[in-house]
């Protein structure tokens, strides 16, 4: 049967993918070790488990597309480590900022559909801001 992750889960393993080093290759069997030994997440969850969730493919396909694109530094340019450092988290807090953003655009389009919905079946502001009751009984 195949695993289920919590939504914790899925926002450790974005935030491993958002700090995948640009330097080492990415695919999914390296990620599920990843997994496996940095989050202790133990079997760790299979490639079809993680493409299962959205937030997580996204990340993923985010983390590849650089790679590809990625411009070469100048080599003969050598960098002092404290400055290769800040590079590095430098990208990787970009990539996780287009990730975000992605993700966020992903969710207001999700909104319009909700409100659209919403509208169309007649239910009110006020019906939808109501807060969510303690204990459901439905």
């Amino acid at each position: 049967m195949a695993q289920h992750l919590t939504d914790k889960d899925i926002e450790n393993i974005v935030e491993l993918l958002d700090y995948w080093p640009l330097d080492q290759k990415l695919t999914w069997e390296l990620l599920c070790k990843a997994i496996e030994l940095q989050l202790e997440f133990v079997p760790a969850p299979t490639r079809q488990t993680l493409q299962k969730y959205v937030r997580i493919k996204n990340a993923y396909d985010q983390c590849k597309k650089p790679k590809s694109t990625q411009v070469k530094s100048n080599p003969t340019q050598k960098l002092p480590p404290s400055l290769k450092i800040a590079q590095t988290r430098i990208e990787a807090l970009e990539f996780k900022n287009a990730r975000l953003e992605k993700e966020n655009a992903m969710l207001l389009e999700q909104f319009v559909v909700w409100q659209y919905n919403a509208h169309k079946y007649g239910l009110s502001i006020a019906k939808l801001n109501e807060p969510m009751s303690k204990k459901s009984s439905d």
